[in-house]
């Protein structure tokens, strides 16, 4: 399947696998069964499928929204979202590059730490309660056109989460003008 995919972060992306009743759809329903303009009420009938490679705290974030989500994961090496000196929104450029230096490091150890439990003999659940909220997991979400509006049209997020909506603002004010 080909994607279009929309980078977000620095290993993320989201990708519209599909869409139904748009905005075309709903003013012919709107025509058709109301007179003219459609009730808001339609909105629920658009939906929309996307495939989102994000960090475990944008999946923990989704779970506040009435989406279905699958995941999608396929087994392999692990990969973490790891701010960059500007993202850290210190005060001081100096205390930026330790604060990003010091989550590069932190994160590359608690990687390490779920195989060398299991290499000890640790169930592979145990092994893995010390993964960090910063790993990638990739994920099919589903959901109707005004979950998806209630989610990606929000004011004051933390910047990592807003990159994430944004994408998301893009992809629904793609397929419903």
């Amino acid at each position: 399947m080909l994607l279009n995919k929309i980078p977000v972060l620095d290993k993320g992306f989201i990708a519209l696998i599909d869409s139904s009743v748009t905005t075309q759809k709903m003013r012919d329903i709107g025509t058709e069964f109301f007179g003219g303009e459609y009730p808001t009420s339609l909105e629920d009938l658009g939906t929309m499928v996307v495939a989102i490679k994000c960090p475990l705290f944008f999946q923990i974030y989704l779970s506040k929204f009435n989406l279905k989500v699958i995941d999608a994961n396929t087994p392999g090496k692990l990969d973490a979202y790891i701010p960059n000196a500007g993202e850290v929104g210190a005060p001081e450029r100096l205390d930026n590059e330790a604060i990003a230096d010091d989550i590069a490091r932190t994160t590359d150890a608690l990687l390490i730490n779920p195989k060398s439990y299991q290499a000890d003999g640790a169930d592979r659940f145990v092994s893995q309660l010390t993964t960090p909220i910063n790993v990638y997991t990739t994920l099919i979400v589903s959901g109707s056109y005004s979950e998806w509006c209630k989610l990606a049209f929000q004011e004051k997020l933390p910047g990592p989460i807003k990159a994430y909506t944004s994408a998301l603002e893009q992809v629904i004010t793609a397929e419903w003008k």
